[in-house]
């Protein structure tokens, strides 16, 4: 029997192989993410169950599928979580019009033109991965961040392929800080980890409770979180929420690519990224500054499987 599938409009424009490989950073597999052969996959939490989830592109819109079985119930709700994480709302025709009259940023991302301003599952997925991502190399991180999901997500196993949703925060703090730290989290991330899981327990980190707040009140709530400052609060409006004129500014590598692309090599402060992005780039930040990490991910995957002679993941 085939799957229950669903197709949805897409937005215009909309490039979604782009988009698939942006969720997975041009890896392939990254976290609860997977892109095989043009098929999109996520474990999705619905119904308080994980269920796999694939999406590809099909004349008339995006096909949603569930591989393993579901209602007509839960397709439509994993149809419409897919279009939402894939950014669907977010407009982009003022992004387009900024860029035609920015040559620095539309000669760095102008290739990418129909990605979508994608996010994560859950605001708690998007601060642990911040979070992990703190004061330590994008190469680590990534070992860490998967090591989390492969160990405590749930895992299915979509049309034979092995995938893990992203862990309940419950399942984190069953785990503890012991755990966490042998997944080489240090003592203080550990501890910040178990912090923001026990504050999702809460419902303070429901979407639905940040998103009638604007991008600074959100900002101020979760910075108030052990662990969560302003960079880490930033990102989070970014991935999670799709906020398009959110900047982490306090980004080292944001600043280096900025200083390399407007201002001769020289890295800037925070507070010189801040003003710079207010004149040139708002409100359109955040739409900025996705584009601008995709092309660098995109640009490290390359160099990646020109040493291995193989996929970067």
């Amino acid at each position: 029997m085939p799957a229950p599938a669903k197709i949805i409009p897409a937005p215009e424009p909309f490039d979604f192989a782009l988009t698939a490989a942006h969720q997975t950073n041009y890896r392939g597999k990254a976290g609860s993410d997977l892109v095989v052969d043009g098929t999109y996959y996520r474990a999705l939490w619905l119904d308080g169950e994980p269920v796999p989830v694939a999406a590809r592109l099909v004349p008339g819109g995006l096909e949603v599928s569930l591989p393993n079985g579901g209602s007509p119930a839960m397709l439509d709700a994993a149809a419409e979580r897919v279009a939402w994480m894939l950014g669907f709302d977010v407009p982009l025709d003022g992004f387009y019009a900024m860029l035609a009259g920015d040559p620095a940023l539309s000669d760095a991302v102008g290739s990418l033109r129909g990605l979508r301003h994608a996010r994560t599952e859950t605001v708690w997925e998007a601060l642990v991965h911040a979070v992990v991502g703190q004061q330590v190399s994008g190469a680590v991180a990534r070992v860490i961040r998967d090591g989390i999901v492969t160990q405590y997500g749930a895992e299915v196993r979509p049309d034979g392929h092995a995938l893990h949703a992203f862990p309940r925060p419950e399942t984190l703090i069953a785990a503890g800080e012991d755990a966490l730290r042998g997944l080489k989290l240090s003592a203080r991330k550990a501890e910040y980890v178990i912090g923001i899981a026990e504050e999702a327990l809460t419902g303070a980190l429901d979407y639905d409770a940040l998103a009638p707040l604007s991008d600074e009140e959100i900002t101020e709530r979760l910075s108030a979180i052990r662990g969560v400052g302003r960079w880490t609060a930033q990102w989070t409006l970014m991935r999670a929420l799709g906020r398009p004129d959110a900047l982490p500014a306090g980004d080292l590598a944001l600043q280096r690519v900025v200083g390399e692309r407007y201002f001769g090599g020289r890295r800037l402060t925070e507070a010189e990224l801040e003003r710079f992005a207010e004149e040139r780039w708002k409100p359109h930040r955040g739409l900025a500054v996705t584009y601008l990490f995709s092309r660098l991910r995109q640009e490290r995957a390359d160099r990646e499987r020109a040493k291995t002679g193989g996929p970067a993941f």
